[in-house]
């Protein structure tokens, strides 16, 4: 609690040296996280929610939330205004968009963010099943403050898969580059916690499909390299009717790509080395032969998977791995330009190729 009303100090501190004007600490309502969604009102679409922490004369510190409905999102920030003693301040960490408003389009909203030079870059995005307001809003015992939990939550998120590293800098880049798609980690508020679901992906500025936690990590495997990484995956085994999962850590792993642009195809080309950290199986993984069965095993969940996730993509002409990016590399803008990529991307002939090296067998059941 002394950390938090530290910080909130020093936050007023540059607030109050930044302006001519003077503020007081117990004046002002710094804005740390909010949440857009589609009100009820016709008149008034746009709803915006804010969180921010309060701090009395004696030191005593609280949390507070604030709704409103506008025609935009400048109009809800006015009649919020109204609606304290305080004034509010942006200073915010997390913005949080309802699954509505997302599926509508949230450029109209993100727009106002590039214009306010009190929007940092690096605000972290994300989605909410349902409204954002209702997570803002959700009193768990165990969180004190819900956006210092989820601005933390989204970092680690970030720093666990690169895919999930979203702020309004790489929204805005992806959202503007003709060759890839932007991505926003999606939150559900159901239930006694705070959950991480899984990845949405947009066309444009609309969130047009959801991803599994599993589809998740195959996006990441399929964007970026890797670097000491972990994957989680279940294996079926039809023929044997055998079910296992599988831990790999220490993951490295290099993406290799082979674009042909005049029959139109990409090869992916995944090479992926990793640590065994728990395998709950039959074979004996100290004997080198059920090593390399079980890579093979790897390889083909990978190959897969991959295919499943490229299909689904493809149907909803959404391309987070920025394929469209390589096609465009591959050629001329101009030819580029002139190509209808939405209706090539449906259609395009993608292929996986995977390479898996266990480096370390580590523990079985």
């Amino acid at each position: 609690m002394q950390n938090k009303i530290t910080v909130l100090i020093a936050v007023c501190i540059l607030l109050l040296t930044g302006c001519g004007t003077s503020n007081i600490i117990e004046d002002l309502g710094i804005i740390q996280s909010v949440a857009f969604d589609m009100s009820e009102s016709k008149e008034n679409p746009i709803k915006t929610t804010v969180l921010f922490p309060t701090v009395t004369k004696e030191g005593t510190f609280d949390i507070q939330t604030l709704a409103a409905n506008g025609k935009s999102t400048h109009d809800t920030f006015i009649k919020l205004q109204n609606l304290t003693n305080l004034k509010l301040v942006r200073g915010q960490n997390t913005i949080l968009f309802g699954e509505e408003l997302s599926k509508k389009g949230l450029m109209n909203v993100v727009e106002t963010f590039e214009r306010d030079p009190e929007f940092g870059a690096r605000v972290k995005f994300a989605i909410v099943e349902g409204k954002g307001e209702d997570l803002l809003k959700k009193k768990i015992p165990s969180i004190k403050d819900n956006a210092e939990y989820l601005y933390t939550f989204i970092e680690k998120l970030g720093n666990q898969n690169k895919v999930l590293n979203t702020n309004k800098y790489r929204f805005l880049r992806d959202y503007y580059d003709d060759g890839i798609d932007p991505v926003l980690p999606v939150f559900s508020s159901e239930g006694e916690n705070i959950e991480f679901k899984g990845l949405g992906t947009f066309k444009g500025d609309q969130y047009v499909t959801f991803l599994n936690l599993s589809e998740t990590q195959i996006l990441n495997l399929l964007s970026e390299d890797i670097k000491d990484g972990k994957l989680m995956i279940s294996i079926n085994k039809e023929e044997s009717g055998e079910n296992f999962q599988l831990f790999l850590s220490s993951i490295n792993s290099e993406i290799d790509n082979k674009v042909n642009t005049g029959n139109m195809s990409v090869e992916i080309i995944l090479d992926l080395k990793g640590s065994v950290l728990e395998y709950t199986g039959t074979m004996d993984l100290s004997e080198e032969k059920y090593q390399r069965q079980l890579e093979k095993q790897v390889e083909q969940y990978l190959v897969t998977n991959s295919k499943k996730l490229l299909i689904k993509l493809q149907e909803y002409q959404t391309d987070p791995i920025g394929i469209g990016s390589l096609i465009r590399n591959s050629m001329t803008y101009e030819r580029w330009n002139k190509m209808k990529w939405d209706e090539i991307y449906s259609n395009l002939d993608v292929k996986v190729k995977v390479k898996v090296d266990l480096i370390n067998t580590g523990k079985s059941k």
